[in-house]
């Protein structure tokens, strides 16, 4: 059984396809191989990155690992490695054109030195990027479930990302309604802590619409943010 607390939830999220296929859409235009994912859980993002020549898929949890080299056993290109982005040390020793990670950098605490520690695993130039939750204000109930120990504000992320030696190309607020909806929830859900399989799948329905209509630059204020930064 894995030890992530939230295993639950990404599971409940496999059947949110169209939103993962809308996370990925959203990073891939940023990433070159080789490429590595940390945090890939049980590959709801992963599997829309099969097409890179060379990808290695990387979580903290060892239940969680094999059963990413179980799903991605038929794909030569794939790689799946235990990997604590906030620990020294480490088995995977390559350099990297880019990195991405998607939900994950929230449920580090030392997520300063993860950072330093990413920037340490990229070629020069090398592009990270990264999918957090956003606002602080929407911290609630099912963010502690989860293992998350905050979400981010865009100056917050900005500063850490320079800090650890990045310079910030873009940072863009993602999912609106997706916010909104995450705050409404937590006042008339009778569970807080929990993801609701019908929540997911209701989201999941509207996601084509609000795909086709929300910008990707210049909202005001989303669920998560995204960011891309390149090494210094």
């Amino acid at each position: 059984m894995s030890k992530y607390v939230g295993v639950k939830t990404l599971e409940v999220l496999e059947g949110a396809e169209n939103y993962n296929k809308w996370i990925a859409s959203r990073l891939k235009p940023f990433l070159k191989s080789p490429t590595l994912e940390i945090g890939a859980g049980t590959g709801n993002i992963s599997e829309y990155m099969t097409g890179f020549k060379e990808l290695v898929l990387t979580d903290i949890d060892s239940q969680l690992v094999n059963s990413l080299a179980k799903k991605f056993k038929k794909n030569k290109n794939i790689k799946v490695e235990m990997f604590n982005a906030a620990s020294n040390l480490s088995k995977i020793k390559s350099k990297f054109k880019s990195i991405y990670g998607v939900n994950v950098l929230e449920h580090i605490e030392n997520d300063q030195k993860a950072l330093k520690n990413l920037h340490g695993l990229l070629e020069s130039s090398g592009k990270l990027v990264l999918l957090v939750p956003a606002k602080r204000i929407a911290y609630n109930e099912l963010d502690r479930s989860l293992g998350h120990y905050r979400r981010y504000e865009k100056d917050e992320l900005r500063e850490k990302l320079m800090n650890a030696g990045f310079r910030v190309d873009e940072l863009e607020f993602f999912n609106i309604v997706g916010l909104l909806s995450w705050i409404v929830r937590n006042y008339i859900s009778k569970n807080h802590g929990k993801l609701e399989k019908s929540q997911v799948k209701s989201f999941n329905w509207v996601v084509p619409v609000l795909k086709a209509i929300e910008p990707k630059k210049g909202l005001p204020f989303g669920i998560s943010l995204i960011a891309v930064a390149s090494k210094k």
